[in-house]
C-alpha cells in the first residue's frame, strides 16, 4: 500500500492499514474517516492480484454519492486506470442503483444507499458507513458479512445513535465479552482527532477572515462544545459515548445533575 503520510492524520491512516477482516470504527463527526475508507478502498480494489469488488453502503443516495465521487477522485489523483463513475441497476423490482468505479483489473468499487437487500447475493470488501443511522443495522451486518467469505474485509464506520443500538452491542461485546468475532476497534474521538492535527486541516479550509482561524486546539473544542443543542449531543456525537436511550424522556438539567 502506497505511503500516506503526506495526504492523512495518524488516525486516518492507522484505518487505512488496518487490514482486519472485521473493523469497526466509532468515530467523531466529520473528522475525515469516510474519506480515508474511500481512499483505502480505490487502493485496495485497483491492487492488479485483488480478487474481490468492494461494496459501499452509505445512510442514503446522497451520501454514497459523495463517497462514489471521493473514490473518483482519488483514482485520479493516484493516476490509477479507472473509467468514469457509471450508474448501475442493482435491484430493479426494488429500484436500487449504485454508482459504479470500474477499474482496469475488472474489479469495482460500487457505493449505494442504505437498503440491506441490495447486500444479498454478493461477494466481496464491504464498507457500511454511518453503520449506527441505518434503519435496521443488526439485518444489515446480517446480510453483509456472509459476502467476505471469498475475500474481503468487512468496515463499519459510525458515530454512536444511542446506547442499545447494534453498533454498541458490536462494541460491548468486543470489550466485555471475549471479542468472539475478532472485531478490531479504532476509536478517534474530536479531541484526539485535533490532537492529530484535525484543526490545522480545517483551517485551511476556512476563510482568512473567519474568527476560529484564531483559535488554539482548546479554544476550538469549547466553542463546539457550547454550540451543541446540549452536554449529551456533545458527548455522542463528539465523545463517542453512546446516548442513555432512556434519558431521552428527561429533562437536560435533570441528565447534568
Amino acid at each position: 500500500m502506497p505511503d500516506t503520510t503526506p495526504f492523512f492524520l495518524p488516525y486516518q491512516r492507522a484505518w487505512i492499514r488496518d487490514n482486519t477482516r472485521i473493523k469497526i470504527m466509532e468515530k467523531s463527526r466529520q473528522i475525515g474517516i469516510s474519506w480515508a475508507a474511500a481512499y483505502r478502498a480505490v487502493i485496495t480494489t485497483s491492487s492488479a492480484d485483488v480478487r474481490h469488488d468492494t461494496w459501499v453502503s452509505s445512510r442514503d443516495e446522497t451520501q454514497a454519492r459523495l463517497f462514489g465521487e471521493d473514490c473518483a477522485r482519488f483514482a485520479r489523483t493516484l493516476n490509477l486506470a479507472a473509467r468514469d463513475l457509471a450508474v448501475e441497476i442493482i435491484d430493479k423490482k426494488e429500484k436500487t442503483t449504485a454508482l459504479v468505479l470500474p477499474f482496469a483489473n475488472g474489479r469495482t468499487v460500487r457505493s449505494m444507499s442504505s437498503n440491506p437487500n441490495a447486500q444479498a447475493g454478493k461477494r466481496g470488501a464491504r464498507i457500511l458507513d454511518e453503520f449506527a443511522l441505518h434503519p435496521d443495522p443488526r439485518q444489515l451486518y446480517a446480510i453483509a458479512y456472509p459476502g467476505t467469505m471469498w475475500g474481503g474485509t468487512l468496515e463499519l464506520i459510525s458515530t454512536h445513535r444511542g446506547a442499545t443500538s447494534f453498533f454498541q452491542e458490536l462494541i460491548e461485546e468486543l470489550k466485555h465479552k471475549g471479542n468472539p468475532k475478532g472485531i478490531s476497534l479504532h476509536t478517534v474521538t474530536i479531541e484526539t482527532a485535533v490532537a492529530q492535527g484535525l484543526l490545522e486541516k480545517l483551517k485551511r479550509k476556512w476563510p482568512a477572515d473567519d474568527p476560529r482561524q484564531n483559535l488554539d486546539g482548546d479554544g476550538f473544542l469549547q466553542s463546539l462544545r457550547n454550540q451543541c443543542p446540549d452536554e449529551e449531543s456533545w458527548q455522542q456525537e463528539f465523545l463517542c459515548n453512546p446516548a442513555d436511550d432512556q434519558s431521552a424522556f428527561l429533562s437536560h438539567d435533570l441528565i447534568a445533575a
